[in-house]
């Protein structure tokens, strides 16, 4: 007879046709048999993660989203000097933002966490406590591969004012450090373009003060003053070669006049040695001028106005060259004439003799004055202008020496210049961006979606809880009165007798119940079904109790 009583220490063995196997009504049996263990397992699990779910704090989140508004003005127009990628710049927000200081201050400032700060935990811990119940992401929804147009900060807490007022102050407080950083390094942009454009101006300044002095220096030696000396050269020479036309005609008319005096008949005066003549020297009249003379003095008078070309000097020079020759001819023919006055002068009594003083023709002579003066001044006009054309020689000789000295100098200039240039025209951009990031045209943050107090908690999800500690309360029972067979098998159907003791089983005697043993079992499967009714009463208030706050 085999009673459920009757226990005993065996190895349960497989069923026959099934090596190294165990049926699965062996299991069920063992199930069955061991159900108020199982069952007892479950409902404590179950009560318990009841209890623990009900006391754990409610947590509260809420979130913001801040848009990352672009340039109001188009970048054709003025172009922002802070560029780089706005994900590297949230992350050097995020940085700032968390940092020790500034969340030290929000949790003095809204007396956050005070029980932990009751329990007297550490100031680096509650920081680090802070800093995992922030988290800042990129909105997804629009996409991965496109810029990043928005991002969302959240903060958890147990107070959900609290919580919405911590997360609005810190989307505040990323957008006062976006704008600071932007305001800061446009700033500095501009204050280094500035220094930058002030040290250019200084060299620019210093090159074109080399080459003013170069310029200075070398007047007249500048390869564009190449035509113009040219020019000024032959001004020059053509000054020169009319001086020296006109020295020549002076001197030719000097010539002329002083033959014409020469052939006049002087007035001469005798000096008696301090006695008063009696006798008046000897006057001959001047006798007419010769036609020889007189063309010589046309051709002169000719010569100071006009040049040797004139048809009218050719003329008056076939002229005078017809009436020389003539002149000549008539010397040659004429006879030698007789000195009959000789003798008579040497029968004179000797006395002292004194040079005679010759007087000639007043014009002639102030003519002949005129000209040595004009003479001199005109040589030193030449000479003037000999060394003029000297100057202008050696200026044009060294104008290739110094365009070779000045095209180095004109290279630092251009390169100095367009520097300059190029600086100013940026330092003018980074003063416009400066005053786009100041007036707030530029690109900034916007809250488009505040922080508001959540109506229910984040955290824990006790229906989630409840409903996990159930299955694994149920999972737990099982595999305890599992494994408690394995310890302490029990012998549950007549092959077990068999399969122990090797004796054939002749008959099976069912379990007759008293009533007492009827009672018993009455009053646990009573037990048994309010305990199941409760845990699922409590269960469904609590899912109720949920499913209306998320309602």
């Amino acid at each position: 007879m085999v009673t459920s009583g009757n226990e005993r220490r065996i190895a349960p063995k497989p069923a026959d046709g099934e090596a190294g196997q165990m049926p699965l009504d062996h299991y069920l049996r063992i199930i069955m048999h061991r159900k108020w263990l199982a069952l007892g397992v479950w409902l404590l699990v179950t009560v318990g993660t009841f209890v623990v779910s009900w006391r754990l704090p409610d947590t509260y989140t809420s979130e913001t989203v801040i848009l990352v508004d672009p340039q109001k003005v188009p970048e054709a127009y003025v172009k922002a000097t802070v560029t780089g990628d706005i994900r590297n710049r949230l992350g050097t927000l995020s940085q700032q933002i968390l940092s020790a200081t500034r969340l030290q201050k929000i949790i003095d400032t809204l007396n956050l966490y005070p029980e932990e700060r009751k329990r007297g935990m550490a100031r680096e811990d509650i920081i680090t406590l802070m800093r995992s119940d922030i988290f800042v992401r990129v909105v997804s929804e629009f996409g991965s591969n496109q810029d990043l147009q928005a991002f969302r900060i959240t903060y958890s807490g147990r107070e959900p004012r609290l919580v919405a007022q911590v997360t609005n102050q810190l989307a505040n407080l990323f957008i006062e450090e976006n704008l600071k950083a932007r305001q800061d390094q446009a700033q500095g942009t501009t204050d280094f373009l500035e220094n930058r454009l002030q040290e250019a101006r200084k060299k620019l300044e210093e090159q074109e003060t080399r080459v003013k002095d170069f310029r200075l220096k070398h007047v007249g030696e500048m390869p564009e003053q190449q035509t113009a000396d040219l020019q000024l050269l032959g001004q020059v020479q053509s000054q020169l070669q009319l001086e020296s036309d006109a020295v020549a005609r002076a001197e030719q008319q000097k010539s002329y006049i002083q033959s014409m005096m020469a052939q006049a008949t002087p007035v001469v005066d005798l000096d008696d040695g301090g006695q008063t003549s009696s006798a008046a020297a000897v006057t001959k009249a001047p006798s007419a001028p010769k036609p020889l003379v007189v063309a010589k003095a046309k051709l002169a008078e000719l010569l100071s106005h006009y040049g040797e070309q004139h048809p009218d000097v050719k003329r008056l020079q076939r002229q005078i060259e017809d009436e020389e020759a003539r002149e000549a001819k008539q010397r040659q023919e004429a006879p030698a004439p007789a000195d009959d006055a000789q003798p008579a002068r040497a029968e004179s009594p000797k006395r002292p003799v004194t040079p005679p003083v010759r007087h000639f023709n007043p014009v002639l002579q102030s003519e002949l004055s005129a000209l040595d003066a004009e003479i001199v001044k005109r040589k030193a006009e030449q000479q003037r202008l000999t060394s003029l054309v000297a100057t202008y020689r050696s200026k044009l000789d060294a104008i290739p020496v110094r365009e070779q000295e000045f095209a180095a100098l004109q290279r630092d200039y251009e390169i100095s210049k367009k520097d300059y240039d190029s600086l100013q025209e940026k330092h003018l951009l980074a003063q416009t961006a400066t005053q786009l990031e100041f007036r707030q045209k530029g690109e900034k943050f916007e809250i488009i979606d505040p922080a508001q107090p959540a109506e229910r908690p984040a955290r824990p999800n006790r229906l989630l809880i409840n409903l996990a500690g159930t299955f694994g309360g149920l999972v737990l029972g099982l595999m305890l009165a599992t494994a408690k067979e394995f310890f302490a098998a029990s012998i549950t159907v007549p092959q077990d007798i068999a399969a122990v003791c090797s004796l054939a089983v002749l008959g099976v005697i069912p379990v007759i119940l008293t009533h007492a043993d009827q009672r018993l079992r009455r009053k646990r499967l009573v037990f048994a079904a309010a305990t199941f009714v409760v845990a699922a009463l409590a269960g469904g208030a609590i899912f109720l109790y949920r499913y209306r706050t998320l309602v």
